[in-house]
């Protein structure tokens, strides 16, 4: 090609690229969808920004049904140990905790940000209807935990109901 050629075509696609002039505006950032947010401590992260073990359960219109947010819990969130006893529950993360018999080895449970005491905890859980239940988040680990200190040292139940959102 001569150099009258390449000019020409570096011409036009100079021309031909270039449009109006204008420089495209950067998308929107885009929210995260619910099922990529976390509840974490006081607050929510985004699912890759976490380091440690949590699990999420976002209920369906099928969940609404059950008679018990315990029975909602059972089988849908990894390492989370739902036992019945006479006619409460007991939740248990990951196995045992402690070698005395009959110790605490419950997890802390929160609920729309308001720490449960510890003796009302299937009080509390009784309280709540399923179909109320917008999210559960199951945080296993000391690191996911930390925030809560030594009382999150068996795991943390953090459950969202619709009001709260």
């Amino acid at each position: 090609m001569s150099k009258a050629g390449l000019a020409l075509l570096a011409v036009a696609l100079a021309t031909g690229c270039a449009g109006t002039g204008s420089v495209p505006s950067p998308s929107p950032a885009v929210n995260p969808a619910p099922e990529d947010q976390v509840s974490v401590g006081y607050g929510t992260q985004s699912r890759r920004n976490i380091t440690g073990a949590v699990s999420s359960y976002i209920p369906t219109e099928a969940d609404a049904h059950i008679a018990r947010v315990e029975t909602m819990l059972q089988g849908h969130i990894p390492g989370l140990e739902v036992i019945p006893q006479g006619g409460d529950f007991t939740l248990r993360i990951r196995g045992f905790r402690t070698l005395r018999e009959g110790g605490a080895d419950a997890p802390l449970l929160v609920i729309d940000d308001i720490i449960v005491p510890a003796g009302s905890f299937a009080t509390a859980l009784a309280g709540i209807a399923p179909y109320d239940v917008a999210r559960i988040d199951v945080l296993k680990d000391a690191g996911a935990t930390a925030v809560y200190g030594s009382r999150g040292a068996n795991g943390v139940v953090i459950i969202t109901t619709k009001r709260s959102r």
